[in-house]
């Protein structure tokens, strides 16, 4: 598992080397929608898994993809619910990355 910080910055950009992948995360704020998209890049493919894909708290995003992990955004004071603000991406959003079978394990301790 890894954990992404957010901040209330407007793009943020990581790269991070995970499941024997490069890669580019690039994180947009949304002020319509109130909340994060983002872009995926594949560094050694030298091209994007996706594009302007959504992030909500919960739900895990690039499940569909053929990857082996899951991006899910968490709400860390426990209220589970989505962004109000951009403020809330400061301190109380993060984005945790997990293999699919740690998100499924995840699902069955509820």
């Amino acid at each position: 598992m890894h954990i992404i910080q957010t901040t209330s910055d407007d793009v943020l950009e990581q790269t991070l080397s995970l499941f024997d992948m490069n890669l580019k995360l690039t994180l947009r704020y949304n002020s319509v929608l109130r909340g994060y998209q983002f872009d995926l890049f594949n560094i050694d493919k030298d091209c994007y898994i996706t594009k302007n894909k959504g992030l909500s708290v919960g739900s895990p995003s690039l499940i569909e993809f053929n990857l082996p992990f899951v991006f899910v955004l968490d709400d860390k004071s426990g209220r589970g619910v989505n962004s109000i603000s951009k403020e809330d991406f400061n301190n109380r959003m993060q984005i945790v990355i997990m293999s699919k079978d740690e998100w499924r394990e995840s699902l069955r301790k509820f």
